[in-house]
């Protein structure tokens, strides 16, 4: 008995010794602190959904380096990001990218933290993103743009007998997903068409993405969710809804393009089949890419249309520049992703609304490297997670202003009118960083916003500003 006292206590004050030392490492950086002992606050912002604003808030009383959690700290400014996301840079991924695991101890590309097989595998992939082996993706993108507009005229035109409202927050995410299944595999879910949500994918995405958002705040807890017997739990691929559901749809989706007799597709999957993918990077890829490359493009429509909804005289700016270069015959029907570059006006409220409301708020960590770091005058031992408030960047004073957090796409072309030509590329420079950068950088960017280019330009008539 005295003998099993004596272990009790050493195990308590082994763990007391663990979590001082924990606490101690790095206890002269900023922050509250709770937030040296538990990750739990995040947490809880995180599940309450208002994480960002309490990343804002951190960064506003402690400075421009706040610890967050144990052994996590966060910036707020983009040099920094640059910094530790530059080609030459050691920093490799960090514990949050476990979230991303659709399948327990298996990495796609996205969450795959070793850094050169992530090299290797983005190198294979990079050809796929780029649309250089299928022609291009403006073609697919045009198809479901047109199928999004013809929803709008067939069932949510309203007029003097009838009020026809429409959710486009689902309607959105609808354009998405079969946008990225027409790019990626050659042919759409079919949201648009059924205008429902197939296989209740949105709902148990809504569901799910506060609670994924919680575990990349206490990594620890992904851990947990991909250990036995929770694990029973995880999406499968015979479910016949959710992330099952499409999970299923992936595999089956891939054993049928690998199949003897089946001819070669021409979108992104085929491109990473004639890059060498297995068969279980492939299913993989194509879980991951229908997420990722759906819920971000979605979230930002969503976000700059309610900013311009928001902003009657910025929306009426936009239509004026769109009515007129459809009178002076600038632009096709669909719009053309070259033509949008070159309307001012549009490129200035996509940028706006871009830096203001990030699709994507995680801090998406990295990992200090061995020796140790110097960020913002504190040292970081190696191992730390260091992760990025991007809706901080976004909004920096320094870069956009004392109106950084107000919308207001004039200052882009302000800006580009002004001789401060310094100035004009901190603020393109800045705002594109809410796609990463250097080695970190997302490949999807440029459907992304080829996506942004064309569908405010095809939906504003068939919006009115009361």
């Amino acid at each position: 008995m005295a003998a099993f006292f004596v272990f009790a206590i050493a195990v308590v004050v082994g763990l007391l010794v663990r979590e001082l030392y924990s606490w101690y490492r790095l206890s002269h950086v900023p922050g509250p602190f709770w937030h040296g002992i538990t990750g739990f606050s995040m947490a809880r912002a995180a599940l309450n959904g208002s994480v960002h604003e309490y990343y804002m808030e951190l960064h506003e009383k402690y400075g421009p380096l706040v610890r967050i959690g144990p052994n996590t700290v966060m910036f707020s400014d983009g040099d920094t990001l640059r910094k530790i996301a530059g080609a030459r840079s050691k920093y490799v991924k960090g514990e949050w990218y476990a979230v991303g695991r659709t399948t327990p101890g298996e990495d796609h590309l996205f969450s795959m933290r070793d850094e050169e097989k992530r090299k290797y595998l983005k190198s294979k992939m990079g050809p796929g993103y780029a649309g250089l082996e299928n022609g291009g993706f403006e073609a697919g993108i045009d198809k479901n743009i047109t199928a999004f507009v013809d929803l709008i005229d067939r069932k949510y035109i309203s007029n003097a007998k009838e009020f026809r409202p429409m959710d486009m927050a689902s309607k959105s995410t609808y354009f998405a997903l079969d946008v990225i299944s027409e790019l990626g595999f050659g042919t759409p879910y079919g949201f648009l068409k059924e205008d429902r949500d197939l296989y209740q994918y949105v709902s148990t995405k809504d569901a799910f993405f506060p609670v994924m958002i919680t575990m990349g705040n206490v990594p620890w807890l992904a851990t947990l969710m991909h250990s036995w017997p929770l694990n029973l739990g995880l999406p499968k691929s015979g479910d016949s809804a959710g992330f099952g559901a499409l999970m299923g749809f992936a595999k089956t989706f891939v054993d049928g393009r690998l199949a003897p007799d089946t001819k070669p597709g021409r979108d992104m999957i085929q491109s990473f089949i004639n890059a060498g993918l297995t068969r279980k990077e492939l299913t993989q890829e194509v879980y991951v890419e229908t997420i990722a490359g759906s819920d971000t493009t979605a979230t930002a429509i969503r976000m700059i249309l309610l900013s311009l909804l928001s902003n009657p005289s910025a929306f009426a700016a936009l239509r004026a520049e769109i009515d007129t270069a459809i009178s002076k015959r600038m632009i096709s029907s669909p719009i053309k992703d070259s033509e949008a570059r070159f309307m001012p006006y549009l490129q200035a409220v996509i940028r706006e609304g871009l830096r203001l409301y990030p699709p994507s708020t995680g801090i998406v960590s990295k990992e200090v490297p061995v020796g140790g770091d110097v960020v913002h005058g504190y040292r970081l031992p190696g191992g730390t997670q260091l992760g990025e408030n991007i809706c901080s960047i976004g909004r920096s004073k320094d870069v956009f202003g004392p109106d950084a957090h107000l919308f207001r796409p004039e200052r882009w072309t302000e800006a580009a009118m002004d001789d401060d030509e310094e100035k004009y590329r901190a603020m393109m420079s800045t705002a594109d960083l809410v796609f990463g950068y250097g080695k970190f950088y997302c490949m999807g960017r440029n459907i992304a916003l080829m996506e942004l280019n064309k569908i405010f330009v095809e939906v504003r008539g068939k919006i009115i500003v009361l």
